[in-house]
């Protein structure tokens, strides 16, 4: 009797051994959890100079430090920018190798010849994850590739549209100035016919179109204060502002003359270095590394290990082992068929993708050197102007044809505003369009 528990003692603590070994191989290497709690307040800033980047920065802002301050404090990039983290976890996650397996097991002497209690244990490695290991490696490093080349596009639309809305707060100002200016002659002058109504000087009926203009003018004005007001509101929170923030921005350079050669060359380009469609062919790549694995996947999984027992009569034995799963119905024929058919949807939808923008650029193109030919022959006629001021000032014009000259004049400033913010704006959305002006920082093997 004390033999035998002596034996279950001797087995014991070889199960006991055997276990902590396991448990302290699994804990080799474990992370650690960190709680990661939410805000529950907005984090917006009040003052340019409490932006990142903002402390120093030249007040009032150009379109350069616009876009600086957007790239380094747009809540939405910020988010965006934890893609990069999960796409290079992925990678991680697939050149890992696969995890052998351990068995044992220990069997208690109860009753007949034995003298010890009989153990038994095995190691294994499937092979399956070794072969398609390669596969799955290169198609975490495409697909991660694919989601840096669209975090850089999503950065790029969103410089262009911080772009765009600095043209449209700087430019939208002055016509708002001038409109306002305009809507105070045309009330004044029809306070003044409204008098001469009162008087019998003036009739109602040819009065009144006087009249409807001054109350068109104070509604235009209103109007494009609302757009304004709202614009600058998007473009604080682009940059992580308070809408209440001041955003002072200086006023604009002048438009340069258009380069259609060098607009030509970027569309020729476009799909070299548009990041938006390099995204396109790294899922591409992705999508033929994961039929590439599909298809080594059809070969039967694999096993191969040693196995050792040594049973109650001392007798050991130790040998290798394999095991094999038998590919009867199974041969990942389903697989491999949405694999390729995926493939192809891809292919058909990057060349579609390429065609499209290309038209789309033509087109562009061709509509900003329409206005281009439009603005050069669109002239102010400022000397008529000056000269309508010195004859009012003489006396030779009474003050209601003087007023009627200021409000045509000031009705060509508006025109001619909205005409250059009109040539901007097309500017941009060609940049944005064929990525001209983009910074060189695509992932690496971006070009075909």
């Amino acid at each position: 009797m004390s033999n035998l528990r002596a034996m279950k003692a001797a087995g014991w603590n070889a199960l006991r051994h055997l276990l902590a070994l396991v448990v302290a191989t699994g804990l080799v290497g474990c992370a650690t959890y960190r709680p990661l709690p939410l805000v529950t307040h907005a984090t917006l800033a009040h003052r340019v100079e409490h932006l990142q980047g903002g402390k120093g920065t030249a007040l009032p802002l150009d379109e350069v430090a616009v876009q600086r301050l957007v790239l380094l404090n747009n809540p939405r990039l910020a988010a965006t920018r934890a893609r990069h983290g999960v796409g290079r976890a992925q990678v991680l996650d697939a050149s890992t190798l696969p995890n052998p397996s351990v068995q044992a097991n220990l069997g208690f002497l109860v009753a007949g010849a034995g003298d010890v209690p009989a153990w038994g244990a095995s190691f294994a490695q499937s092979l399956q994850g070794l072969i398609v290991r390669g596969a799955r490696r290169d198609e975490a490093r495409a697909s991660a590739s694919a989601t840096d080349a669209q975090l850089l596009w999503e950065s790029w639309v969103t410089l262009a549209r911080a772009r765009q809305l600095v043209v449209d707060v700087v430019d939208g100002e002055r016509r708002l100035t001038l409109r306002d200016r305009l809507a105070d002659l045309i009330e004044a002058r029809a306070a003044s016919l409204r008098a001469a109504v009162a008087r019998g000087d003036a009739d109602t009926g040819t009065s009144s179109v006087v009249f409807a203009a001054a109350v068109d003018a104070r509604t235009a004005a209103s109007d494009a204060r609302q757009v304004v007001q709202a614009q600058r509101a998007e473009l604080s929170a682009l940059l992580g502002l308070d809408a209440g923030a001041p955003l002072p921005l200086a006023p604009l350079p002048a438009l340069g003359p258009f380069d259609l050669t060098q607009a030509t060359a970027a569309v020729a380009s476009m799909g070299e270095h548009r990041p938006d469609l390099a995204a396109l062919r790294f899922a591409y790549a992705a999508q033929e590394a994961r039929l590439r694995g599909a298809i080594l996947s059809q070969f039967p999984p694999l096993s191969v290990g040693v196995d050792a027992a040594r049973d109650s009569s001392k007798v050991l034995d130790i040998g290798p082992s394999a095991s094999l799963e038998l590919p009867v119905f199974d041969r990942q024929q389903g697989k491999i068929a949405v694999a390729e058919a995926t493939r192809q949807q891809l292919h058909d939808e990057y060349t579609a993708r390429i065609d499209e923008t290309v038209v789309e650029a033509h087109a562009l193109i061709a509509a900003v050197v329409a206005a281009e030919r439009a603005a050069a022959r669109t002239t102010t006629d400022t000397v008529a102007m000056d000269a309508a001021s010195r004859a009012f000032a003489r006396g030779d014009i009474d003050a209601a044809i003087y007023a009627d000259l200021n409000v045509a004049a000031l009705g060509q400033d508006v025109d001619r505003i909205t005409r250059d913010l009109y040539r901007r704006e097309q500017r941009i959305a060609l940049d944005a369009l064929t990525g001209a002006g983009l910074p060189s920082s695509l992932p690496p093997g971006i070009a075909p």
